[in-house]
């Protein structure tokens, strides 16, 4: 095991180490929240309270019952229950009795004297509906024993909770400690919805944080009329009865905002759907504040409208789940979706349980949950959106680079008329041999790419050799050679200026003449001193130049590229990486790209440009006078620009044959002629160049070769006896 593997294992062992930590931490503090022995602990003191819920005596529509308290009675709006028993004969000084009333008219009477009250009619600005509350009664030791009467007024249901008494305000901590849990939820949620709604602000002009924040809204008013409805709102709030109206409006906004949130979701394909729920329910809100201020009816009276509104909204919400989860768009929000179920199935069951439940206390606890569910996929989905962005950009910079690389290597292979098309296919070879090699040296796919980008620029120095030295027909002087050996270190200064853009670039580009001996250039490094990079792009750049027609020679045969590389393995080649070179070719994985020494496209036959450039070394070679190569080459590339966008340039010479019989006037005057023919004849597009004394190479644009055909039988019936080829 190396060195690098020994520090992985001690970084997972360390990972490991601290999540276990972390774990016995919270079960430590889960058994120190719960565990009933506290022998040895400090006292807390006493908060014991009693129960008084037996023997007590129903009175309802003239007939008593004896009940056991919490109760539920069956009885109308309206109605009045009252219900008797003795109080304890322990009941001392500065002791209380204390009972919940449930949106009920609650009036206390000791001994038939009135000692508490909470009903509708204690004041003008009560509502008939007036919010529960525990009541809260104090006693003396003069009421041991006595008779105590609770008379209770029936608002919406009958339920009598249960009754408890004991020292001061000591029937409290029940109540406290039983909802205490629920608040903390609640104003968890709070905190964390202001948290998304500031941070969604915050961030929103950089990243589509839209919906987290409508989703912060939506929690920070579920967490509110979580405290509204809080069984510890009278500790909460100084008016606790105010609650009849804020209580509502937050219930009354969820589908509001609930729709908003899913709107920004979906990416507000379903817009016009949720506006108009939202502004049904702002409508719904402002009718029920007039009725409620005129009068006509008060909040809980409406309070079926407002649920059938939330149930609507839910079943917009799932419609729309459903229609994108059928088309595929959901795949776009998948975590979201997710987290949307979740809550709407824990809203639904939060109604549900509303209308079900006799004695429920604690409301919110289930769409609490959901909410913050639905926030955790929501913050995972963002981050998965955010991560995504970043993937993008970095793709989009990575192919503008590329598609950069690729102009630059184009430009390159265009001054060089012996070698079209070699940085592109130097990047191939280049690419597929670190494919090889990746799972032994590690390499990733961007690794792979890289490599890949380096071998079409590798040659960018040869910019700076002048075209007399690189499209030398014959062998190169000592001089020229020395200069053209200097083409790496030009290649090396001009893409210094990118640092570290493309890792390894500046290397693959100033060594690739290194040879594994030492007897390269321009360095003289040998063994491992040569960069990786440049010891692949040395195979790759000699396979091309062993499988392409040079001026010295035809292209070498497969076997002859096998022997050479043998040859060289470990004077010119790393001997490992020649190994693995020979073997791809062996495998038939890496095969020349090119068709008898020419460049060749996706379909196998060789390329336009490459033809081109064939004819003209063949014809430099063999000492032919081109009037203008560098106007040859010059459309050579062009013709590469379109044939890499798939746009094809149809080629042809048109010319005077080769009859020694013409005169020079009558060779002069047949050139004018066709010079004035295909003018006429071409469009702006086309491309028309002098080749040599008697022939002129016409490239057409982008024509079929229907249309390409016709030309030709144009200028054949048009200038008889012309050449065209």
């Amino acid at each position: 095991m190396n060195k690098s593997q020994n520090e992985d294992l001690l970084t997972a062992w360390v990972k490991v180490g601290l999540v276990l930590m972390l774990a016995i931490t919270l079960l430590m503090m889960l058994i120190a929240a719960v565990d009933s022995n506290t022998k040895g602990e400090a006292s807390t003191g006493s908060f014991g309270t009693k129960d008084l819920n037996e023997g007590w005596m129903l009175t309802q529509n003239d007939t008593t019952e004896i009940i056991s308290l919490p109760a539920y009675v069956d009885a109308a709006s309206g109605d009045e229950i009252i219900i008797s028993n003795t109080l304890p004969a322990n009941i001392s000084n500065g002791m209380s009795l204390m009972l919940r009333a449930s949106m009920q008219d609650v009036v206390v009477y000791i001994d038939g004297r009135l000692r508490e009250e909470y009903s509708s009619n204690s004041s003008f600005d009560m509502s008939r509906y007036l919010p529960s509350a525990y009541v809260v009664t104090a006693l003396n030791s003069t009421d041991a024993g006595k008779d105590i009467s609770i008379h209770i007024t029936v608002k919406n249901k009958g339920s009598i909770n249960a009754i408890s008494y004991g020292h001061g305000n000591n029937v409290w901590f029940p109540v406290i400690r039983n909802g205490l849990w629920v608040n903390i939820l609640a104003v968890i949620e709070l905190i964390s919805g202001a948290v998304a709604s500031l941070g969604a602000y915050a961030l929103g002009r950089k990243y589509r944080t839209q919906a987290i924040g409508y989703l912060g809204l939506l929690m920070m008013d579920v967490a509110l009329w979580m405290l509204s409805e809080s069984t510890l709102r009278q500790i909460i709030f100084t008016r606790p009865s105010m609650s009849q109206y804020f209580s509502y409006m937050t219930l009354e906004l969820i589908g509001a905002l609930a729709c908003m949130y899913f709107d920004a979701v979906q990416h507000r394909i379903y817009h016009k759907r949720y506006v108009i729920a939202e502004a049904v329910v702002l409508l719904q809100i402002l009718i029920n504040i007039i009725l409620h201020i005129t009068g006509i009816a008060e909040f809980y009276q409406t309070l079926a409208f407002t649920h059938i509104l939330e149930a609507a909204c839910a079943v917009i919400v799932i419609v729309c789940l459903i229609t994108d989860a059928t088309s595929g768009r959901i795949a776009s929000y998948r975590m979201s979706a997710i987290g949307a179920l979740v809550f709407v199935g824990f809203s639904i069951l939060e109604l549900v349980l509303f209308y079900v439940s006799k004695f429920r206390n604690h409301f919110g606890i289930f769409i609490c949950s959901g909410l913050l569910a639905l926030l955790i996929f929501t913050v995972i989905q963002m981050v998965t959106d955010v991560l995504a962005m970043f993937r993008d950009k970095e793709k989009i910079r990575m192919d503008m680079t590329g598609r950069t690389i690729e102009t630059i290597a184009g430009a390159i292979d265009a001054r060089d008329e012996y070698t079209g098309g070699h940085s592109e296919r130097v990047g191939l070879y280049a690419q597929a041999l670190a494919r090889r090699m990746a799972e032994e040296y590690d390499f990733s796919e961007e690794d792979i790419l890289r490599i890949h980008y380096i071998g079409l620029i590798h040659d960018i120095g040869k910019i700076g050799v002048a075209d007399s030295v690189l499209n030398k027909a014959g062998k190169l002087t000592d001089e020229e050679f020395s200069l053209m050996k200097r083409h790496p270190e030009i290649g090396y200064e001009i893409m210094s200026s990118l640092g570290e853009e493309i890792e390894g670039v500046l290397d693959g580009i100033r060594y690739h003449h290194e040879r594994y001996d030492g007897s390269g250039y321009p360095d003289g490094l040998s063994g491992d001193e040569i960069p990786l990079e440049a010891r692949i792009l040395c195979l790759a750049d000699s396979y091309d130049a062993m499988t392409s027609n040079r001026v010295y020679r035809k292209r070498l045969t497969r076997d002859e590229v096998i022997n050479e590389l043998r040859r060289c393995s470990g004077s010119q080649f790393d001997p490992k990486l020649a190994d693995i070179f020979i073997g791809l070719l062996e495998s038939g994985e890496i095969s020349e790209v090119t068709i008898d020494g020419m460049a060749a496209g996706s379909t196998g036959e060789a390329l336009e440009s490459a033809k081109l450039e064939g004819r003209l070394q063949n014809d430099l070679l063999a000492g032919e006078k081109i009037i203008h190569p560098s106007h040859v080459r010059m459309l050579c590339y062009m013709i590469k620009l379109m044939e890499r966008k798939d746009k094809q340039y149809t080629v042809m010479f048109i010319g005077v044959d080769d009859d020694p019989q013409k005169s020079e006037n009558e060779v002069a005057s047949a050139r004018r002629k066709i010079a004035s023919v295909v003018a006429e004849s071409i469009t702006a597009h086309d491309i028309n160049i002098r080749y040599n004394e008697r022939l002129n190479v016409v490239a057409l644009f982008d024509r079929t070769d229907e249309e390409s055909g016709a030309f030709v039988d144009m200028i054949r019936n048009k200038l008889p006896g012309i050449y065209v080829a």
